[in-house]
């Protein structure tokens, strides 16, 4: 499989660029995507490519032709080094995530107290479960993260108001 390569420092505009590149090598088509993110940003690719992204990304994983007709949200987010997604959980989903390319690190924890921060390792699938708290934080170089959500009720899907934040370093709520 064809493998994509970040660097610290990389701008952020040079980090898009090489995974916006890698994607359209991989005849990926991207859905929409958000670099003005202040800890880095994603790419959300098109919904009817989710076989050709299980299949190059989570291969390991097994989904049911069910959950295979739902919306699963296939995106990519890119944490910047030093940068950290808020201290989150959700209602209605819970996430698959597998770095890809550079370094990144999680903390998670099934209570509002901050879990210990790992280092994930590259290729090694991360099953968050739904209310579980996580948090995706870069390093010392950029991370790239295939993520995958797997909504609890298909008929009212998951989307960004499902972000229930903790904690987070941008004053968000």
């Amino acid at each position: 499989m064809k493998k994509i390569s970040v660097a610290a420092h990389l701008s952020k505009s040079e980090v898009f660029e090489t995974v916006g590149d890698f994607l359209d090598e991989l005849g990926f088509v991207v859905s929409s995507k958000d670099l003005n993110r202040p800890w880095g940003g994603f790419f959300v690719l098109d919904e009817s490519q989710i076989l050709k992204f299980r299949e190059h990304f989570f291969n390991e994983v097994g989904l049911t032709e069910s959950q295979l007709k739902q919306k699963l949200s296939p995106k990519f987010l890119l944490v910047a080094p030093g940068a950290r997604l808020s201290w989150q959980y959700h209602h209605r989903r819970s996430e698959l995530w597998k770095l890809i390319a550079g370094k990144s690190s999680i903390s998670r924890s099934h209570s509002d107290e901050q879990g210990p921060v790992q280092e994930m390792t590259l290729g090694e699938v991360v099953s968050l479960d739904k209310g579980e708290r996580h948090r995706l934080i870069g390093t010392d170089n950029w991370g790239v993260v295939a993520e995958i959500w797997m909504h609890a009720d298909p008929e009212n899907p998951s989307d960004e108001n499902d972000i229930i934040r903790l904690q987070d370093d941008y004053s968000r709520k």
